[in-house]
């Protein structure tokens, strides 16, 4: 028995194809915020993701993923997206290569370091910078969240977020991921947004 093909029929030459692909996670919620606002420190507490996390800006130089446990017992996939400075919307850092990952979120967690000198301004960076990238990001549901609330005095928090509240038009969460503080809220608060 032959059972190599003796018959074959001459192909033609090649052909070449340029191709640039570009991989986009795909995560159902995305953390987004400037450098070192507690990120990392948020997925790490919520799911069973362990990225580096320190005290210095840009620990996280690429997204980590990690999956949160719904009530019903389904995951949703959280990203903690790298910090977003100015100019991240032309380049900046690695602006795009940042941004792009969330394009397809359903739900950005906007994390505000309480800690900041200006937290109203950070508010706003990392708002021009979603305006100024574009895809819809600016438009996409957003909770937008006090971190580390344990750095500003109890009697302070009100004014700072109502302070928030005015400048963004949203309601305003405090949590302390680190302290574990309200993050039962913040995931009911995610859950009622996606609809789950």
């Amino acid at each position: 028995r032959n059972r190599a093909p003796e018959k074959f029929t001459e192909g033609r030459e090649g052909e070449e194809w340029p191709l640039q692909l570009e991989l986009k996670l795909l995560a159902e919620v995305g953390i987004i915020g400037l450098p070192n606002a507690g990120k990392s420190t948020l997925i790490a507490v919520l799911s069973a993701a362990r990225p580096k996390i320190a005290d210095y800006p840009f620990t996280t130089l690429v997204p980590n993923l990690g999956v949160v446990r719904r009530p019903s017992g389904d995951g949703t996939v959280f990203a903690d997206i790298p910090g977003l400075i100015e100019g991240a919307a032309q380049g900046a850092g690695l602006g795009h290569d940042f941004l792009r990952h969330i394009e397809r979120t359903r739900l950005l967690i906007h994390l505000v370091d309480a800690g900041s000198e200006d937290p109203v301004a950070d508010l706003n960076v990392v708002q021009q910078e979603l305006e100024a990238y574009g895809h819809g990001l600016v438009d996409r549901q957003r909770l937008l969240v006090i971190n580390k609330q344990e750095l500003v005095a109890e009697q302070d928090l009100p004014t700072l977020r109502q302070n928030l509240e005015a400048a963004s038009g949203r309601p305003v969460l405090c949590i302390s991921a680190a302290m574990g503080t309200n993050l039962d809220q913040l995931l009911a608060e995610t859950w009622a947004e996606l609809g789950v």
